[in-house]
């Protein structure tokens, strides 16, 4: 295989490796996203234990009944065992036996419950009563006071004695109003649904019709149960953080773009400057100066009252400079002789490496009486300056000079310079000429 040939088989450039990550992290993000779908049942619950209360904030209340003043009694208050009365014969339909579970921090400022979904239940029930009441009281500064603790909503749901033999879970849309309680507070219908967002006690009753006998109740667990995030909330974040990545790509494309776009812009200046500059003395060459006049010509030219020159500049004896100490020195001379020009003319001026040992100066905005002048300055600093030493001859140029007549152009301009420059070199060199103006 030639050289040729191994550099016509295509290379990955970074643009397709590029690519090829992005496509890879794209994949990566889908298979991630599938499995944060798949993995929203795996959130742990958020759980919330009633009966982890502390004793001093569990209560016992009852009413009394005829012959039985304590209708309720602990038989272990720290598993929250109790046993509550009902006398054979008692006819008595306001009767309650119940265990509050006490979770606020005040009387009128409790706990939210309304995020949470379920509620399991745990309790082994002795008794021949069908149901249990769960309850769970919500103050409302509309209608609750903190002196009658009895006007705190009362949220309840029935459990069947006979579903508690095992832990039951039930929802919290199951709660309902008493309408007991919405009547003697005549609370109106608007405010009657059941609500959980300011529940100061939780607990679990017997209530009417009661059954005759001796009831135990042992309380093992209440708790409220809700989703660690909310299927919306994580498929948001889901969302959320896409749209973040997408963003973040954007940005960076465009930071990458923008770079690209220096760079190429950087790329195409330094080709420019390559094709339009000498690469010895940094000198316009003569493609450049073709720009440039075209460039003038397309303008509004010279400003009036002034004169465009140009000047055309030969270094005297430049090939026995180059045959005696070589075309190295010979470089030398001429990068030299480039930067001398350099600072000696304007930066509007226009220095041209024409070919060889020849360079052209163009004044394109400059007083007509001031171009001999010039041109005077800039062949004595060529003469002053200290070349390299062991030169055979001294460096030294003959400069031709043209004024630019009315529509004249620029083939026309240069002959007369041309011809300015060979005068100065007959007349024995190191020396301006000025081409007739007429």
């Amino acid at each position: 295989m030639t050289a040729a040939d191994a550099d016509a088989i295509p290379r990955p450039t970074s643009r397709s490796g590029q690519r090829k990550r992005v496509a890879l992290i794209l994949l990566a993000g889908v298979a991630l996203t599938l499995g944060a779908i798949a993995g929203y049942d795996f959130i742990p619950p958020v759980r919330f234990d009633v009966t982890r209360v502390p004793n001093a904030e569990t209560g016992l209340s009852f009413t009394a009944v005829p012959g039985r003043t304590q209708t309720g009694e602990w038989l272990d208050d720290s598993k929250r065992r109790l046993r509550c009365h009902y006398p054979p014969s008692t006819n008595q339909p306001d009767y309650y036996c119940a265990i509050n579970y006490f979770i606020g921090t005040s009387p009128d400022h409790g706990r939210d419950l309304s995020g949470y979904t379920h509620v399991e239940v745990k309790a082994v029930y002795k008794g021949d009563v069908p149901k249990l009441r769960l309850f769970a009281r919500h103050f409302d500064a509309r209608y609750s006071t903190v002196s009658d603790t009895n006007s705190t909503k009362y949220n309840s749901v029935f459990l069947s004695t006979q579903d508690l033999r095992e832990p039951l879970s039930l929802s919290v849309k199951e709660f309902t109003v008493a309408e007991w309680w919405r009547l003697k507070y005549r609370i109106p219908r608007e405010l009657a649904q059941a609500e959980l967002g300011n529940v100061v006690s939780v607990g679990l009753d017997f209530s009417y019709p009661m059954t005759e006998g001796v009831h135990d109740l042992e309380v093992q667990e209440i708790t409220f149960v809700r989703p660690g995030l909310s299927r919306e909330t994580w498929y948001l974040g889901i969302l959320g953080v896409w749209l973040t990545g997408i963003a973040l790509y954007a940005l960076l494309q465009l930071r990458l773009y923008r770079a690209e776009r220096r760079s190429l812009q950087n790329e195409a200046e330094r080709y420019r400057a390559r094709a339009t500059t000498d690469p010895l003395t940094q000198a316009l060459n003569r493609h450049g100066f073709e720009q440039r006049w075209a460039r003038l010509q397309a303008g509004a030219g010279v400003a009036p009252g002034n004169a465009l020159a140009l000047l055309m500049l030969d270094i005297d004896h430049f090939k026995r400079i180059n045959d005696s100490c070589g075309h190295d020195t010979g470089d030398r001379v001429l990068r030299e002789l480039a930067a001398l020009l350099r600072r000696q003319l304007r930066s509007t001026d226009w220095l041209v490496r024409w070919g060889g040992e020849e360079f052209v100066v163009l004044l394109p905005g400059v007083r007509a009486g001031h171009v001999p002048v010039l041109a005077e300055s800039l062949r004595k600093a060529v003469e002053a300056h200290a070349f390299d030493s062991g030169m055979p001859v001294p460096v030294t140029v003959s400069v031709g000079v043209a004024l630019r007549r009315l529509d004249e152009d620029f083939e026309a301009l240069f002959k007369r310079a041309d011809e300015a420059l060979y005068e100065a070199k007959r007349a024995g060199r190191n020396g301006v000429v000025m081409a007739a103006d007429a």
